[in-house]
C-alpha cells in the first residue's frame, strides 16, 4: 500500500530542472529568426539544433532539450 501512495504522490513533487534546462527551454519559444542570429548561422535547422548550437558556442552546459 506504502509503494501504492508513493507512486500517486510522486506526481505532485517539484524536481528542479537541470542546469540551464529552463534557460533551454526558453530559447525554444524564441522565433527560428531570432534563434538563427543568436546561434550566428544562416542554415534552416531545427529549433532544438539552433538551441543546441547556440548553447555549445557559449560554453554553456550541454544538456538533451526534452519534449
Amino acid at each position: 500500500m506504502k509503494k501504492l501512495l508513493d507512486f500517486i504522490g510522486s506526481g505532485f513533487v517539484y524536481k528542479s530542472p537541470q542546469p540551464y534546462e529552463g534557460f533551454a527551454r526558453f530559447l525554444l519559444d524564441l522565433p527560428s529568426k531570432q534563434l538563427r542570429s543568436l546561434a550566428e548561422t544562416n542554415a534552416h535547422y531545427s529549433k532544438k539544433k539552433l538551441v543546441d548550437l547556440y548553447l555549445l558556442k557559449n560554453n554553456y552546459a550541454t544538456t538533451e532539450i526534452s519534449d
